[in-house]
């Protein structure tokens, strides 16, 4: 219940300094959501997709050595029931068992393929752990969504937020079933680079042009 009730001031705070996206509220079903990084309000965006009553059926993935400790952590944990991955792990299945089992309760995920910000509007290469999460889970849709304008409200190193146009540009759903036939090491890198060329061309596509 806190936790419903800090997402609803937040919406609140969010859409008089962002506006609304359009798309808020979309995902009402188990989904893995996939972004681009480039802000600490990515991830409180990509939320309002879900809508309030089903706030706390979502984890969202968050690097463990970053935020498992400190203010930014407790605040991460309450807010954004986070689940921790440790990136540094030697074992990649032992360090993605914490998804599988999040996605096995029923729960959704929020997670960012990139594995940390990149540079202002730039995408950066996905690592290779959602495309084996999605085809572990291949009935479970996963949704790439473009972030549009994060980076000009706060900009990685930057502190205080700047009242700017947010748009969230939800995608088409890419399904792990659909690469089945390739095999499990080509089926994942297949996707991999769907979802990756998805949010790219997303992003190219809305970036101004020299004559404007």
């Amino acid at each position: 219940m806190l936790r419903v009730c800090l997402h609803a001031v937040c919406r609140c705070l969010i859409a008089l300094l962002f506006g609304y996206p359009a798309v808020r509220s979309t995902c009402r079903s188990q989904c893995i959501v996939v972004a681009n990084h480039n802000s600490h309000l990515d991830t409180v965006m990509l939320l309002r997709l879900f809508p309030l009553s089903l706030i706390n059926r979502v984890k969202v993935v968050a690097a463990g050595d970053y935020f498992s400790h400190g203010l930014g952590g407790m605040a991460g944990k309450a807010l954004f029931n986070m689940l921790l991955l440790d990136r540094r792990a030697k074992n990649a299945a032992n360090a993605m068992e914490p998804l599988h089992q999040a996605l096995r309760e029923g729960y959704s995920l929020v997670l960012f393929p990139e594995g940390t910000r990149g540079k202002p509007g730039e995408l950066q290469e996905f690592k290779g752990g959602i495309g084996k999460l999605a085809m572990e889970f291949p009935d479970i849709p996963v949704y790439p969504v473009c972030i549009h304008g994060v980076e000009k409200s706060l900009p990685r190193g930057g502190i205080i937020p700047v009242p700017f146009a947010i748009r969230l540009e939800l995608l088409d759903p890419v399904f792990g079933r659909d690469y089945a036939a390739l095999g499990p090491s080509q089926g994942r890198k297949a996707l991999s680079a769907t979802l990756e060329q998805s949010i790219r061309t997303a992003l190219d596509r809305n970036r101004p042009t020299a004559t404007e």
